[in-house]
């Protein structure tokens, strides 16, 4: 067996800035000439060796580190745990369990057999302005005059994206520095928490009511002077829950008090509820980065998101997409303006609305006849309170049933599961039985469940 000592690294390792040490460690795991779980040196002993400065060598194990390759403590020695480097969003990774059950209940998209017909946007697309050109456009001029005519505030300016967590992920690398501090809606999707992890930011998560995010925990995240509010003001894709228009004016009146955080928007469900959606943009339009979803009501592989703020802001984002795709493709803008223009879709879309909310019924009035307490809400989600989350998923994956843990989408201590009624046909008082048993079980129950 090959011994990795001091001297085996000295003699590998030729570029001795801390960038170049990140390039070849990484070089010699993903070859696999250094393979997981081998112990590197202690960074005082390595860089002793190599006649560099401890912090040189500190700074390539901070970048490995980030990166998921290798892990532990510096002084102790770090190892490798991984010969992937490309980073892996942790909470969404963890999300796509292999296990074997008979009713998932973690799918948190539509069912594809209500979505509109994509056949019907495609047919007879005669005349697409500049298809296959090479221009840069944010957004298709049809696509912004119908999103324009519905939006929750008169928007400054537009962009079309890959998919709304395109738009987030750009909007957040354009606009917030590696490191910053975030104040984020608790609970919160599992994928804004990956894309803020991956920039290394300070997530400060905020206590959320019924009526969305608490006052007062905003004004205390505020004194951290934060680079940007996350938040869902309309459906939220976790509880169902929605923010009235009266507390979105009081997170405003807040915000005020702290103009330079950019505030960033995530609507889910957009013309989805018979009820208006709602924006701080309304008050506070030129700091908001308004993002809305077409998945849920149009299919998820039309990939396709609108984004809403100033027009300083989307040159911004547009410059930071230049590096990449540049423009999001004008045919599946065109089949998504053909089909939010057509009446039809609507009716399918307020049909589909009236399915899950009848589904969510059902499911509630199934909770209450076993003891539990839930808001109705709209969307697909339901957040359970827990004893133990380990514990509560274990039970019900024993029963056959899967459903996410709460920390996924949570960093708050409060204990909880979620679930989604978006492909269920039925069951729901076996369903509502077993999380109610679910929720009493303890730590210490663990494996022992039946």
């Amino acid at each position: 067996m090959e011994e990795f000592n001091t001297d085996w690294f000295v003699s590998r390792l030729h570029d001795r800035s801390a960038r170049g040490l990140a390039r070849q460690i990484s070089a010699l795991i993903q070859s696999g000439t250094l393979p997981v779980g081998t112990r590197l040196p202690a960074i005082r002993d390595l860089a002793f060796s190599l006649g560099i400065s401890p912090a040189t060598v500190s700074i390539a194990w901070t970048d490995l580190r980030k990166r998921g390759v290798i892990s532990g403590r510096g002084r102790r020695g770090m190892r490798v745990c991984n010969m992937f480097l490309s980073p892996r969003p942790v909470r969404r990774t963890a999300s796509l369990s292999r296990e074997n059950v008979s009713l998932n209940l973690t799918s948190y998209t539509p069912d594809p057999a209500r979505l509109p017909r994509l056949y019907d946007a495609f047919e007879n697309l005669k005349s697409i302005p500049n298809l296959n050109t090479y221009d840069d456009d944010t957004i298709s001029p049809i696509l912004r005059t119908i999103c324009a005519a519905k939006w929750p505030y008169p928007a400054e300016d537009f962009m079309a994206t890959n998919g709304a967590y395109s738009a987030l992920f750009d909007t957040i690398q354009a606009l917030i520095p590696p490191g910053s501090t975030v104040a984020v809606q608790d609970p919160t999707p599992m994928r804004t928490l990956d894309i803020l992890d991956y920039l290394s930011a300070s997530i400060l998560p905020l206590q959320s009511d019924a009526d969305g995010i608490v006052p007062a925990s905003l004004e205390q995240a505020l004194m951290r002077n934060p680079t940007a509010l996350y938040m869902q003001p309309n459906i939220n894709a976790i509880t169902g829950q929605r923010t009235p228009r009266t507390r979105l004016h009081e997170l405003a009146q807040v915000l005020r008090t702290s103009p330079s955080t950019w505030i960033i928007e995530d609507d889910a469900f957009p013309w989805f509820s018979p009820v208006p959606a709602e924006s701080i943009g309304v008050w506070l339009g030129p700091r908001v980065i308004h993002v809305r979803s077409l998945s849920k009501i149009l299919g998820p592989d039309l990939r396709l998101g609108v984004v809403s703020a100033s027009s300083m802001i989307i040159r911004e984002i547009q410059a930071y997409r230049s590096f990449g795709p540049a423009w999001t493709s004008r045919l599946l803008q065109s089949a998504a303006a053909r089909l939010l223009d057509n009446e039809k879709t609507h009716q399918i879309i307020q049909e589909n609305y009236l399915h899950y909310q009848k589904q969510r019924l059902e499911m509630v009035s199934a909770f209450r006849r076993n003891g539990i307490d839930s808001p109705t809400g709209e969307g697909f989600s339901f957040w359970i309170s827990v004893l133990n989350e380990d514990a509560a998923c274990s039970y019900l994956a024993s029963q056959n049933i899967r459903v996410s843990a709460g920390r996924q989408c949570s960093l708050l201590a409060d204990p909880h599961i979620r679930f989604s009624i978006s492909h269920l046909t039925g069951n729901f008082d076996r369903i509502a039985s077993d999380i109610r048993k679910a929720a009493t079980k303890k730590a210490s129950q663990i494996g022992a469940q039946k």
